[in-house]
């Protein structure tokens, strides 16, 4: 049953990346880097925190580092798409002043179609970058020592989405339909055609899926790929009234990990209080985004984003659900978590060789979230915005 569809580290990142954007454009721009530390880039020579020196001494400032002369240390952060509400936490963070408690001058960096994060890493021209936890794992299976010093997103977005009418209720409802995956291949839908016995030859039609909805709306496809945060949005918004189903991943244990914090392992190394001063901001980011959701909807599109406020403000819901409630703490990556990722990605061809835990190190983290409080870390009282849809999309 088991089958690459296409090349597969290539196609994971590819599809992965691009369908956190708001663009129908995917560009293989955005694929893990492939050529170790000689991979080229475009971008300016803004590499200067790469090895720096580490942050001064701490001084009074709440949770932080900064430097007690009120010198700032540079640090550049690449996002994986354009300014919109995934990345919300890390835009509150520097617009509420949190990272310049910890020392920290950030340079954050809206990605888009142009930008490939993993190779501006690799060439030491961005320190940090958001990506998928998948794209580590596949530079890592190409000889890059890039690693996760945290893990933004607890849950899978990733969804599976049908009409209601189509009778498409469970996993075993799959055979027979016509499935749409981003650039024809998801390993979370592979593990799950494998877990509940399907061929993907023989008792699925593959359809190679644009990154947006025309193929469900159009009828082309009975199941589409989509983010809850973005194309499931996109989905609502076209559905006329229609009923909607979704196919959760998480739910059936075939999801893989997506938003991380990557880095080089030289970088990290170098620079230890500057990543977890990094992390401690960032997550104190995502608190505020957790605790007043409508205020970092309007920071992001003040910041220019290109998504209107209604489709930001489901964004910033579904982004809160995948990080608040958490189970593990705020940032954190699991033994378990990183192997079922690992798992689904080796047997489905997506890397070459068994991923190892070196390919994360939370020990930034854990010296990050020291001080923080439990309500801080786990947002155990968090409840989500009741939006409805059809009030939301009604001009849409």
């Amino acid at each position: 049953m088991k089958r690459s569809i296409v090349a597969a580290s290539i196609v994971f990142a590819l599809a992965l990346t691009a369908c956190g954007g708001d663009d129908d454009d995917a560009s293989d721009s955005t694929t893990a880097a492939t050529d170790g530390a000689s991979a080229a880039t475009d971008a300016p020579d803004t590499s200067a925190a790469t090895g720096a020196t580490e942050a001064p001494d701490g001084t009074d400032a709440p949770d932080g580092t900064a430097a007690a002369d009120g010198e700032l240390t540079p640090v550049s952060l690449t996002l994986q798409w354009v300014t919109q509400a995934q990345f919300a936490g890390f835009y509150a963070a520097l617009d509420q002043g949190y990272y310049e408690e910890e020392g920290i001058d950030l340079d954050l960096r809206p990605g888009g179609p142009d930008v490939n994060p993993i190779q501006l890493l690799v060439s030491g021209d961005t320190d940090l970058a958001i990506q998928q936890f998948g794209s580590v794992l596949t530079s890592r299976d190409e000889g890059v020592d890039l690693i996760s010093i945290g893990q933004v997103f607890e849950r899978s977005a990733y969804r599976l989405l049908s009409f209601e009418d189509k009778g498409i209720e469970t996993a075993d409802d799959f055979k027979g339909k016509t499935v749409g995956l981003w650039a024809g291949f998801q390993p979370a839908f592979s593990a799950t055609a494998g877990k509940h016995d399907l061929s993907l030859d023989d008792d699925v039609e593959i359809f190679n899926q644009g990154f947006d909805m025309v193929a469900l709306l159009d009828e082309q496809v009975d199941l589409a790929s989509a983010m809850t945060y973005n194309e499931y949005a996109q989905a609502l918004a076209g559905a006329d009234g229609r009923a909607l189903r979704t196919f959760d991943f998480n739910e059936d244990g075939t999801a893989t990990l997506e938003d991380t914090v990557a880095t080089s392992r030289e970088w990290a190394e170098a620079n230890p209080e500057l990543a977890e001063g990094f992390l401690r901001a960032s997550i104190r980011g995502w608190d505020y985004c957790r605790d007043d959701p409508d205020a970092c909807v309007q920071l992001i599109i003040d910041n220019g984003s290109a998504l209107l406020e209604n489709f930001q403000t489901w964004q910033m819901n579904e982004v809160n659900q995948l990080i608040w409630p958490s189970t593990n703490g705020a940032m954190n990556l699991t033994d378990d978590m990183f192997q079922q990722t690992a798992d689904i990605l080796l047997e489905y061809g997506v890397i070459k060789e068994a991923a190892t835990t070196d390919s994360f190190d939370m020990s930034y983290r854990d010296a990050a979230v020291e001080g923080l409080s439990e309500e801080d870390l786990m947002g155990a009282d968090y409840v989500p915005q009741d939006l409805d849809p059809d009030e939301l999309f009604a001009n849409d």
